[in-house]
């Protein structure tokens, strides 16, 4: 009798040790695969998708630098185009002072100076906010801000070059104010002489500098359109559900 409760009580230790060591495997097994269920988990909400910096849980989106650049160049060029038409607009007034002052006819570079100022703005801003207008009518703005720096050094080159000193504005005003006893000291032709060439460098500057930045702009616009139009040429295009095919 006893060495049978021996036996049993070796039996049940036997057992029960088994017991701990199969639900020890068990145990841990199940715990290598909760942890690489859990591993796997945070790699997958963890993968950041193409295109975005994955800094936070929200996936700030990456611009791409065309787009930034486009934003930054259009930025600058809203400011410059404003700053170009009041230069060009000073301009129109000064070529105007021979007429209210002389009764003549002013210069014609004035009336392509207007046409040019009034078709620019009109297509600028027009065109942005319009969906696919933008980039035909922002190549007709660009094109007449070039055409105004165009014309404003060929004026500027028959002006001083080609025709006489005595037709200059800043002369005739002189001139003008002089005989009428409004001015006696020859300062104020300098004066004159100076606030024209600053005028003449402020026309050019602004339209040169608006011409650059605006042109970019268009060029990267171009790229995106043809790049888009790239991709929807390689996306087959499936029929809407429902739609009958054509019998042949």
């Amino acid at each position: 009798v006893l060495c049978h409760h021996v036996h049993r009580a070796i039996l049940n230790n036997i057992l029960t040790r088994l017991n701990s060591v199969c639900l020890y495997t068990c145990v841990r097994r199940v715990q290598a695969g909760s942890q690489h269920v859990y591993t796997s988990l945070i790699e997958t909400m963890s993968r950041r998708p193409e295109g975005t910096d994955g800094s936070d849980w929200s996936y700030r989106e990456i611009i791409e630098d065309r787009y930034k650049r486009m934003a930054v160049n259009m930025s600058a060029t809203l400011l410059l185009h404003q700053v170009q038409s009041g230069m060009v607009l000073l301009k129109i007034v000064w070529y105007m002072i021979p007429f209210f002052m002389e009764d003549r006819y002013p210069e014609p570079f004035m009336y392509a100076f207007l046409v040019f100022m009034v078709v620019g703005n009109f297509c600028f801003y027009a065109g942005k906010p319009r969906g696919r207008s933008v980039l035909p009518l922002m190549k007709v703005a660009a094109l007449m801000v070039m055409a105004t720096a165009a014309m404003h050094f060929v004026g500027l080159w028959k002006y001083h070059l080609l025709d006489p000193k005595t037709k200059q504005i800043s002369r005739r005003v002189y001139k003008l104010l002089r005989d009428r006893g409004t001015i006696t000291s020859p300062a104020y032709l300098n004066i004159f002489t100076v606030l024209e060439a600053i005028l003449d460098a402020g026309v050019g500057l602004s339209a040169g500098l608006c011409f650059f930045t605006f042109n970019n702009w268009v060029r990267d616009a171009m790229d995106v359109v043809k790049e888009r139009e790239e991709r929807n040429k390689a996306v087959p295009i499936r029929p809407p559900p429902g739609a009958v095919k054509k019998r042949k």
